[in-house]
C-alpha cells in the first residue's frame, strides 16, 4: 500500500480572477505548505464556493484533505471523513482535467485506502482506447479534428488541382494519412464527450462504513458496507434514496445523504 501523496500543491490560478480570490488562494497555498492542512481545506472551499473552481483547486483541495486526515489526532486514520473528501476532488480535478497526471497518481494512492472493489477487467483495446482518450481535453481533440480536416482539404485540393505527378502522389499520400488521422481524433474526441455526459459517478462519504441495502429501506437486508472513498455509479433516484452499482457489478441501496455526485 503506498504511504504518501505528491506532497507539493499546485500553484496557479486564472489571470482574471479577482484580488480577494488571489489572495485566498494564496492563502491556502500558504497554509498547506505550512501543513495547516484545516486552514488549508478552509481556503480551498471558501475559493470553491465563491465558483473560482478549478482542476487545480480540487486537486490541492484533495491533497489537503488526504494530508488532514493522515494528521488526525485520531488513533484512526481519516476519522473525520477526509477520505472520502480527497477521493471525490481528485476525481472532479480529472473530470475538469483528464490529462493532470498528479491527481491520477494520487487518486490511485487514496483509493488503496479504501474497501473499494475491483470490476472485471477491461480489454486491453479498451484500456488502450481510453488512455489515448485521456491524453487529451475534449476541446483538445475537437482541435486537433479541426486542424486535420483543414489539412485534409488542402492536401486534397492540391492533389485535384496540381498537374505534377510527383506533387499528386504526395498530395494523395498526405491526405489519405491526415484523413485517417482526422477519424480517429473525431472518434476520442466523442469518447472523451460521451463519457462527461453520462458521468453519474459518485463517491461515497462517510465517517467510517455505509450500509448498502437491498430495497430503499432501512429494515432491509444490508448486503454490503463499503468503506468512505469508494466510487460508485447511480442508477436512479427514489425519495432519500438512491440505486447504486458498485465496479463489480453488484446494484443496491444507499441513503442519499451518504454519497456526493463527482
Amino acid at each position: 500500500m503506498a504511504v504518501a501523496v505528491v506532497a507539493s500543491p499546485m500553484v496557479c490560478f486564472a489571470a482574471d480572477s479577482k484580488t480577494t480570490a488571489r489572495a485566498s488562494w494564496d492563502a491556502g497555498i500558504e497554509a498547506y505548505n505550512v501543513k495547516d492542512y484545516a486552514a488549508a481545506v478552509e481556503v480551498f472551499e471558501t475559493v470553491i464556493a465563491n465558483d473560482y473552481d478549478s482542476a487545480e483547486v480540487y486537486y490541492n483541495l484533495a491533497n489537503a484533505y488526504f494530508k488532514l486526515g493522515q494528521q488526525s489526532a485520531s488513533s484512526r486514520p481519516f476519522a473525520g471523513g477526509e477520505l472520502g473528501q480527497a477521493v471525490l476532488n481528485y476525481e472532479r480535478a480529472l473530470k475538469l482535467d483528464p490529462t493532470l497526471d498528479d491527481a491520477r497518481y494520487n487518486l490511485d494512492i487514496a483509493k488503496d485506502y479504501t474497501n473499494d472493489t475491483e470490476a472485471v477487467p477491461d480489454s486491453f483495446i479498451k484500456r488502450m482506447w481510453h488512455s489515448m482518450a485521456g491524453a487529451m481535453t475534449t476541446n483538445g481533440w475537437v482541435t486537433l479534428s479541426i486542424v486535420m480536416f483543414g489539412v485534409a482539404l488542402i492536401s486534397f485540393a492540391i492533389y485535384l488541382l496540381n498537374g505534377n505527378v510527383v506533387v499528386r502522389k504526395v498530395a494523395f499520400s498526405l491526405w489519405l494519412i491526415v484523413a485517417i488521422l482526422f477519424v480517429f481524433s473525431t472518434a476520442l474526441s466523442l469518447t472523451q464527450l460521451r463519457a462527461a455526459e453520462v458521468d453519474n459517478r459518485a463517491v461515497i462519504l462517510a465517517l467510517d462504513t455505509t450500509p448498502v441495502h437491498a430495497s430503499p429501506d432501512s429494515g432491509s437486508k444490508i448486503i454490503r458496507e463499503p468503506s468512505q472513498g469508494v466510487t460508485v455509479e447511480v442508477e436512479r433516484e427514489q425519495g432519500d434514496w438512491c440505486e447504486v452499482r458498485f465496479a463489480d457489478g453488484e446494484k443496491g441501496w444507499v441513503r442519499s445523504a451518504n454519497i456526493e455526485i463527482i
